[in-house]
């Protein structure tokens, strides 16, 4: 029986994809299986399939939907393993990282709907390292998520209940991961393991601070405006407004009416100050 199930989505990567392949490897974990999901618009399952050949327990599948959710869906749908996980193609996984995430989950004394770990950044190979500012641990509560999403996509889940959660919502072009943790925290508390083992590739082609993921936090901010009210709904309104350079007075009156807060004056005055520099240049 598989015990776990590594989606990898890719998208003509295959220079970084082995990299990331291998990590999984290298965790010395029984009864694994690695799924790659080619993502890319022309068909290139066959050159992925004859790079790994020699390895049995890789698997590449096809998916024509364009989009990381999409792909990943497409992953689980083939997946046989009780738990999946996931690892973007240029990012890699270090020594212990999912027998770590494994021997928590099953020993746990409390229902969890995923448990996860650290992540730090490299660029160039790793020349250059740096954290991550948005790091939590231990216990996850839906409150430790609701403002930004301090997990990142390579956390463990039994596959039924990430089945039971419908999986992640296509609908997104970004910040799928961080709709589907809002869900799974709507169920169970989740846990992140104190070890920086997941590590992010940073080269400033990834682009991973996008117009699509602000456009995302405002099609966040309407999906759960009647599960989390009416203060979350317009903060995440208007910082997503604000991250895209626009502004709308109306967002801001509402927001101010119902956060109780100064962060909507933050935003304002950040809105302002990023203005004032874009008319000087």
């Amino acid at each position: 029986m598989i015990k776990l199930s590594v989606i990898i989505p890719t998208c003509n990567r295959q220079h970084s994809l082995r990299r990331s392949v291998n990590s999984v490897l290298d965790q010395n974990i029984d009864n694994l299986e690695v799924i790659v999901v080619d993502d890319y618009k022309e068909d290139q399952t066959s050159d992925i399939t004859n790079l790994f050949a020699d390895i049995s327990c890789v698997r590449v599948v096809k998916s024509w939907s364009h989009s990381p959710s999409g792909a990943r869906n497409i992953g689980v749908s083939n997946a046989k393993g009780e738990y999946i996980t996931f690892l973007d193609d240029d990012d890699i996984y270090l020594p212990g990282r999912l027998k770590n995430m494994l021997s928590y989950f099953e020993t746990s004394a409390t229902t969890l709907s995923f448990v996860s770990s650290g992540r730090f950044f490299e660029t160039d190979d790793f020349k250059t390292i740096f954290g991550d500012d948005s790091q939590i641990y231990g216990e996850i509560t839906l409150s430790d998520v609701l403002e930004d999403n301090g997990i990142d996509i390579g956390f463990l889940m039994r596959r039924d209940f990430f089945n039971k959660l419908n999986g992640f919502d296509e609908t997104f072009s970004s910040l799928e991961d961080w709709d589907i943790i809002l869900r799974s925290l709507l169920v169970n508390n989740g846990y992140k393991l104190q070890r920086l083992d997941y590590v992010v590739n940073a080269e400033i082609d990834r682009n991973r601070v996008s117009f699509s993921q602000e456009k995302s936090r405002n099609k966040l901010a309407d999906k759960y405006l009647f599960t989390f009210g009416s203060k979350w709904y317009y903060e995440n309104k208007l910082r997503g407004l604000h991250e895209l350079g626009l502004f709308d007075w109306r967002i801001f009156l509402k927001s101010l009416r119902y956060s109780h807060s100064l962060l909507p004056i933050k935003i304002v005055i950040k809105h302002l100050l990023k203005a004032k520099k874009n008319d000087a240049n």
